[in-house]
């Protein structure tokens, strides 16, 4: 049992939390109707600090600070809190702030899926007409169950690391429209750190430390989460199983089986597709389904998988800017509301494939284009052209930016800087 006054340390120790620091490019609702918002992604992506920015946004519009409040159900003066503790909670801030009382609070619930029963609270504050935020390890309290647990009665928004933007933001750049031969070098520069250690924040600003940020991460995230959560004894298949998946172009379920099976990993399929699923549940993992209607053929083809953050990829030991640049761009469509299976494919043909149908858009991603693969990268782009209907051609390499006439299309070839930016 929480003691009243613990829970009143607690209110009062996270009222003045509220920080701004990198302002996150991220529109996290404010309802207008009782809806819980939850604020899903992978771990240590900035998920609490979203929840802090907005919580001070609310308090700079004139919201009263005692009706902003947070908890984390983290900290150590919470530990094995009920369902109970919670209600006494509510008593103790109708105590604390008695005008408040019949009022719309903002809750802001961080971790929340260390206390059991906690849908049932969050319920019950939605019935008073209260606004309620909450968020928590991707690995334990994802959007698939939060949606079920509060009957359709919650949005959720999506938190990953750094965009590119965000990024410079972190370094102290400004983002001019313009800019001149010495500004455009060191902007490139940094362009080639983002692609190749990605935008987790604390790596980002730990610059010097980021090796270990990132190992941290991958271990936190995937090899103690997934692996806790889920009970899994046999932790090299699923270390294995994402490198795989780190230095892969293309993988089906039988290749993944039949590899891990020649390096003498005793391994079920059954197995192997659910250890995909926690990846994919945990934000660590996407695939990408190919653009065809057949389900059997879709099966054969397989998925192109994409990691969270290409710092992950560096530290599964890759090191191929092709490989790296893909994934960036990969995860930046994902942050401009393209879901995979749905509006966001690869399209497949015979002699090449193209790398994205983003709803109308095909794009080919490749670093550089050159007389031996120009032909490889842009043939299929009519291909997807006349068979996905897609209304704009575009090729994206690192620096290099032109605009092409084939036979009566036009495709544009777009430096990464300018298409992230």
């Amino acid at each position: 049992m929480i003691e009243r006054e613990t829970w009143a340390e607690v209110i009062l120790d996270y009222r003045r939390l509220f920080r701004w620091g990198v302002k996150r490019e991220i529109e996290v609702p404010m309802p207008n109707t009782p809806l819980a918002v939850s604020i899903v992604g992978p771990r240590r992506a900035g998920k609490t600090f979203l929840m802090l920015q907005t919580m001070g946004e609310l308090v700079g519009s004139g919201i009263p600070e005692s009706r902003v409040v947070y908890i984390n159900f983290e900290d150590p003066r919470l530990t094995d809190v009920t369902l109970d503790d919670l209600m006494v909670f509510l008593e103790v801030l109708n105590e604390m702030h008695p005008d408040d009382a019949g009022e719309t609070r903002y809750f802001f619930l961080d971790e929340v899926q260390n206390v059991p029963g906690w849908e049932r609270f969050v319920r019950y504050l939605l019935d008073f007409d209260n606004r309620v935020f909450v968020s928590g390890s991707s690995s334990k309290l994802l959007s698939k169950e939060i949606a079920t647990q509060l009957r359709g009665r919650s949005i959720s928004v999506g938190v990953f690391p750094f965009s590119f933007r965000e990024f410079l933001k972190a370094r102290g750049e400004k983002l001019p429209k313009y800019l001149s031969t010495e500004e455009k070098a060191k902007v490139t520069a940094l362009l080639g750190e983002y692609l190749e250690w990605g935008g987790y924040p604390e790596a980002v600003l730990n610059p010097e430390l980021r090796m270990e940020v990132l190992r941290s991460i991958l271990d936190l995230a995937v090899y103690r989460d997934i692996v806790e959560r889920w009970g899994i004894r046999n932790v090299s298949a699923i270390r294995l199983l994402l490198k795989m998946l780190a230095r892969s172009s293309h993988l089906t379920l039988s290749k993944a089986y039949s590899t891990l099976k020649s390096l003498g990993v005793s391994v079920g399929k059954g197995t192997l597709a659910d250890y995909m699923e926690y990846l994919s549940d945990a934000f660590i993992l996407y695939r990408l389904p190919p653009y065809v209607k057949s389900y059997k053929k879709a099966e054969l083809l397989g998925f192109k998988p994409y990691l969270v953050d290409s710092g992950l990829l560096r530290i599964l030991g890759v090191t191929d800017r092709g490989r790296l640049l893909e994934n960036t761009v990969f995860m930046e469509l994902i942050r401009r509301g393209f879901t995979p299976g749905e509006d966001l494919f690869y399209f497949p043909s015979e002699g090449g494939e193209v790398d994205f149908i983003a709803g109308e858009e095909a794009i080919q991603v490749t670093y550089e284009i050159h007389p031996f693969n120009r032909e490889r990268e842009l043939k299929p782009l009519l291909k997807a052209a006349n068979s996905c209907g897609a209304r704009t051609l575009k090729v994206i390499t690192f620096a290099q930016r032109e605009t092409l006439g084939l036979k009566g299309r036009k495709i544009e070839i777009v430096p990464l800087l300018r298409w992230l930016l």
